[in-house]
């Protein structure tokens, strides 16, 4: 299964920070935050992520994780 970070999905939808905020009710700073690695949404949020995008929720990959991925890769 193919994961895409908060901000890769939120592009794809089309949606801005403002706008994906709305929809799971939070604020757009959280967003910010989430997609700069300064913080990472709860259980409870990462569901709401997940039914706004209509996707699994194990499909959801964390800036901070794809940040280390893309080093590793760099490193082979």
């Amino acid at each position: 299964m193919e994961r895409r970070t908060i901000r890769e999905l939120r592009r794809a939808a089309g949606w801005s920070q403002t706008e994906l905020a709305e929809h799971i009710g939070i604020s757009k700073m959280s967003i910010s935050h989430w997609e700069t690695a300064r913080n990472e949404p709860s259980a409870r949020q990462v569901r709401a992520l997940a039914e706004a995008f209509a996707i699994p929720m194990e499909s959801i990959a964390f800036e901070r994780d794809a940040a280390k991925q893309g080093r590793e890769g760099q490193e082979r």
